[in-house]
């Protein structure tokens, strides 16, 4: 589960034009205390390899850690697991989290498939105006975060009011020249 969701989130870093290690940084934390730095080095240099631009080596972290520190981080952030013995395999819910710059927690993306939009919408959401454009705003107007799917909707009250107050612009700007 953990590959499909870092092959997902690395089809939408690669589809997304904000830069990897400029804009963002992807933290990848094994919940497994028998991974090695060695493991995780090497997951590293896979992803920077597979991601098609500068910056990959400075935006991909890969972490590990002994059970306690591990436990500790979990339990802050409210991300639960259970090892099972039988499979010999831990297991979770599938998502990525993002944080503000200040660490805090803004927003779940479930699943193992993130649309770009999304998560730049998170991105630029979380980074309160750091990074982004100002069609990222506008369409923050019109997109909205369901914490229930993890996922941005349009709200189509809200693409209805920018289109009334467009065309208001629009006619307020207009004059009659012909003296109708």
């Amino acid at each position: 589960l953990c590959t499909q969701v870092l092959n997902g989130l690395m089809k939408t870093a690669n589809a997304m034009n904000l830069e990897l290690g400029q804009d963002y940084h992807i933290l990848a934390i094994s919940i497994d205390p028998h991974d090695t730095p060695e493991l995780a080095t090497e997951k590293k240099r896979n992803y920077v390899r597979n991601y098609r631009r500068a910056g990959g080596d400075a935006g991909w972290h890969f972490l590990t850690g002994d059970e306690a520190a591990i436990g500790r981080l979990t339990r802050a952030v409210g991300f639960r697991y259970r090892y099972d013995a039988a499979s010999d395999q831990y297991a979770h819910a599938s998502g990525v989290m993002v944080l503000t710059p200040g660490g805090i927690i803004s927003r779940y993306l479930y699943g193992i498939d993130y649309p770009p939009r999304d998560l730049r919408l998170a991105l630029v959401e979380s980074s309160s105006g750091k990074i982004g454009t100002a069609v990222d705003q506008v369409l923050l107007l019109c997109f909205h975060y369901d914490p229930v799917t993890g996922r941005y909707g349009l709200i189509i009250s809200r693409v209805l009011q920018l289109v009334g107050w467009l065309t208001l612009a629009v006619i307020g700007g207009c004059r009659d020249e012909g003296g109708l």
